[in-house]
């Protein structure tokens, strides 16, 4: 959750600097064509703004996904417990199963994995779409 302040910045600065270089030109022929200010929003501007809006979601998704404390403080229960906070009970005072440990860190990455996966075109996108001009 700390996390999402600087994404919700990002997103508006990489938004902004996108929406300056087609704001006016894609609009204007929009309007042109008679079309109402919402479908100009949903179907020309924001399929731009998606390689943004994945990158900030990937980033925001991450930290809080691999959370120990905020989970902790909500969902104390048995039947409630994150991944993060079940690998705490493979770890104890003296001994440490780190078979276990390496094992259900590497589950807890599946799901990342796959979103990357999945939004890999468009995050490589939204990280790029500054550097050239």
């Amino acid at each position: 959750m700390c996390t999402s302040p600087k994404a919700c910045r990002w997103l508006c600065t990489s938004s902004r600097s996108l929406c300056a270089l087609f704001q006016k030109s894609l609009t204007e022929a929009a309007r042109c064509d008679s079309v109402s200010e919402y479908k100009i929003f949903f179907c020309v501007i924001l399929p731009l703004l998606k390689p943004a809006m994945a990158t900030v979601a990937v980033f925001t998704m991450i930290p809080i996904w691999n959370d120990l404390w905020f989970p902790l403080i909500l969902a104390p229960g048995e039947e409630t417990r994150t991944i993060t906070l079940g690998v705490q009970q493979f770890v104890g005072q003296y001994v440490t199963d780190w078979n276990s440990v390496l094992s259900a860190l590497t589950l807890a990455i599946v799901p990342v994995l796959i979103l990357y996966t999945i939004f890999s075109r468009q995050l490589i996108r939204g990280l790029t779409s500054g550097a050239v001009k």
